[in-house]
């Protein structure tokens, strides 16, 4: 069946480049190859993440109404709705942490010097379009804890001068928090957000074929390689069955859970506060002002997403000790308020 397949798609296309290129491709050996994994591991979440969003739209009703009421049809009333769910929302936090596990090996290792620089800019954009889709996915359930949530995370960027205002009006379709921000939070979720990281991913693959493996430049005198395939694609394919077998324990073991359908009405419960992946953010909001903690994150930004083109040492193939010592202090920024702000909310 295998040599008839190959015979039948031979004759209607030359299939030969291909397989020669597949022959030929190999992965580089050395001490910092198990950073390698992620990213085929973070490729295979989106498409679990892709796969079970389509299944749960398939029940989903994007109305104030009746999206809480939809939600509880899916986990109690549709077949296996409940680990769908589950996987989804598992999956959503799995990928965004493999994703910036992906981001800093790339950063430590120097995998954005040239000729890879857009890969890099690409790559950090795919992480602030995931980052999106997590906070429009949130509002979705309609629950009292997600309502109020988005509530601070759009009013947020009206600090920001110039386009401040306008963003947060075009986030909530109105003056505050309703019917239409549930609306446009779920276009932009199942619509807008996957064609752009879609295409991003696309072309991101694209380039880490075009390019290959970067190398550390303390491994740049290592000559070994392995081919692509079959051997490291089996051992792709094992980190996947194992990422698989985490995550369906997470979802079956700590399903998720459904809160009380809001009422805008009520006011905000206490200890409301974003996902861990959003909480280096709001802990920083609540140390200095708003407009300074808006103003250095996305200063921050800028110039983590600059990185390729200020590193010239990178460039040259140099150690630049400067940007590794930046990286350290932006990871141990990140953690400790992440850290802080999770202790913080439960003492108050």
């Amino acid at each position: 069946m295998k040599r008839r397949l190959i015979r039948f798609i031979e004759e209607r296309a030359d299939i030969g480049p291909l397989r020669n290129w597949i022959r030929q491709k190999t992965v580089p050996q050395h001490k910092y190859t198990v950073w390698y994994y992620f990213g085929g591991l973070a490729l295979f979440l989106v498409v679990v993440q892709i796969v079970t969003g389509i299944l749960l739209a398939f029940y989903y009703s994007p109305t104030p109404s009746s999206a809480n009421e939809s939600v509880r049809f899916i986990m109690e009333k549709v077949n296996y709705g409940w680990l769908i769910r589950s996987i989804h929302f598992w999956n959503a936090n799995f990928l965004i942490a493999v994703v910036l596990v992906h981001m800093f090996s790339t950063y430590f290792t120097k995998a954005y010097r040239k000729p890879r620089e857009a890969m890099w800019i690409i790559g950090a954009l795919t992480l602030a379009l995931i980052l999106a889709f997590a906070f429009t996915g949130y509002l979705l359930p309609w629950t009292t804890l997600s309502y109020f949530a988005t509530k601070i995370g759009v009013n947020t960027p009206r600090v920001l001068p110039i386009i401040g205002g306008y963003l947060s009006r075009v986030l909530m379709g109105g003056s505050d928090v309703g019917a239409a921000t549930l609306h446009r939070m779920f276009t932009l979720h199942t619509v807008v957000l996957p064609l752009l990281t879609l295409t991003l991913i696309i072309l991101h693959v694209f380039l880490g074929q075009v390019f290959g493996s970067s190398v550390p430049i303390s491994q740049s005198s290592y000559d070994r390689h392995t081919r692509f395939f079959p051997d490291h694609l089996l051992k792709d394919a094992a980190v996947w069955t194992v990422g698989l077998a985490v995550l369906l324990t997470f979802a079956t073991v700590f399903p998720a859970n459904l809160g009380s359908k809001v009422n805008p009405l009520q006011p905000a419960p206490a200890g409301t506060k974003p996902m861990w992946y959003f909480l280096f953010m709001y802990q920083s909001l609540r140390i200095y002002s708003r407009a300074v903690a808006m103003g250095s994150i996305t200063l921050g930004a800028l110039v983590w997403l600059a990185i390729p083109i200020l590193d010239r040492k990178s460039a040259k193939g140099e150690k630049s000790t400067l940007f590794t010592l930046f990286g350290i202090a932006v990871l141990v920024y990140l953690i400790a308020m992440t850290v802080f702000g999770d202790i913080s909310m439960k003492i108050h």
